[in-house]
């Protein structure tokens, strides 16, 4: 039950990248964290029993479910190098191309010789992947289908947290990118721990609490894929409830914004879309204010700066205007606008967070409308 679990969540991880790269422009970074999240995910599956012992029946050779696995881990190791080495590289794309097609040819080469060593192995009795490894890894039975794949994930991986750690920030994506690391970290350390036993130097840990710890670890990785996703779409969610009250408003007053727009798609398009639509109706508002006259241009003109106040006292002069205008539609309304240079956002703000704040002060003015008139 947890190895589905497990498996579950890094299908699931791999399917928003697939979705996110189908909306968006495919590019490198996205192929390779969709092999490092689907490669991890069958190596989940793989060690689930009862599709082991069907692939195995299928394929008409003992244990080649356990071989699988490896190569799979293999990919996953390569797409996450790519992955963090193309994310941080700032050489031309084609260098970065060249480089991502050396590393898959160093993985590929790896895995097809970790296949040749299985298959020209003497085939062994059916049994469980845990005890395949058990019996497998030792002095006695080192062949370089262990070796060579260990070997190669410890280092790639070892590169991932490097890198990880090097660009991990407060932001989104870099506490994304941390809590990934850190799953990365616990492969490392289990990979690192099958190494020991392969050559035979440990008893520190056995194959089962090894096995747990990479289990650990995918459940850590794909935690950390989908954490951006899950914080896109609370965050969504709370910003259409702070611009829905100013968005209402001013939908009411210019009913042809919303000509053309798609009411569905993800959450975070149409966040956007619904900023965009306020920022045409504040344009729009100012410009009837004005007489006519182009808000923009008198914003360029006659006052190049934002007013030199702060960002939250601006954005309630903008917010009580909108106000008044609901109150006291028409040239009484107009008489409170502060001027199209407060419409400018401060310095430090970008557009979208401009919306935001002034949308978030308009429904406390709101807020504080509904609570006086009840």
């Amino acid at each position: 039950m947890i190895i589905w679990v497990i498996a579950g969540l890094l299908g699931l991880a791999t399917g928003l990248r697939i979705g996110w790269a189908l909306v968006n422009k495919q590019s490198l970074v996205s192929a390779a964290m969709i092999l490092a999240l689907g490669s991890l995910g069958l190596v989940a599956a793989l060690n689930w029993e009862p599709l082991t012992l069907l692939i195995d029946t299928l394929v008409r050779w003992p244990n080649v479910s356990t071989m699988l696995s490896q190569v799979a881990l293999i990919a996953c190791a390569a797409g996450s190098c790519v992955m963090i080495t193309s994310a941080a590289s700032e050489r031309k794309p084609a260098t970065i191309r060249r480089i991502a097609v050396i590393q898959y040819g160093i993985a590929t080469l790896i895995a097809a010789l970790t296949m040749v060593a299985f298959f020209t192995s003497p085939q062994q009795p059916e049994m469980a992947p845990e005890e395949f490894l058990r019996r497998n890894l030792g002095p006695g039975a080192m062949t370089v289908s262990w070796l060579l794949p260990l070997l190669y994930v410890m280092l790639a991986l070892t590169l991932v947290v490097w890198a990880g750690v090097r660009h991990s920030n407060r932001t989104r994506r870099g506490r994304a990118l941390f809590v990934f690391t850190i799953g990365v970290v616990l492969m490392v350390l289990a990979s690192a721990f099958f190494l020991l036993r392969a050559v035979g130097t440990t008893d520190f840990i056995g194959v089962g609490a090894a096995a747990t710890l990479l289990g650990c670890a995918m459940l850590v990785v794909a935690s950390g894929s989908l954490l951006p996703s899950v914080e896109d779409w609370f965050g969504a969610r709370h910003e259409l409830r702070i611009i829905q009250p100013l968005l209402d408003e001013l939908s009411r007053r210019h009913p042809n914004v919303g000509i053309g727009v798609r009411p569905r798609g993800p959450l975070l398009f149409r966040v956007a879309e619904q900023m965009s639509m306020i920022s045409d109706a504040l344009y729009l508002e100012a410009t009837r204010a004005l007489g006519g006259e182009d808000a923009a241009a008198s914003t360029d003109d006659e006052h190049p700066d934002s007013p030199d106040v702060e960002p939250d006292e601006q954005a309630l002069r903008i917010a009580e205007w909108i106000n008044a205008g609901r109150e006291n539609p028409g040239d009484a309304a107009d008489a409170t606008f502060p001027g199209p240079h407060w419409l400018r956002q401060p310095p430090s703000y970008s557009d979208r967070e401009w919306i935001l704040a002034i949308a978030d002060q308009y429904r406390t003015l709101e807020n504080k409308v509904s609570v006086a008139s009840s």
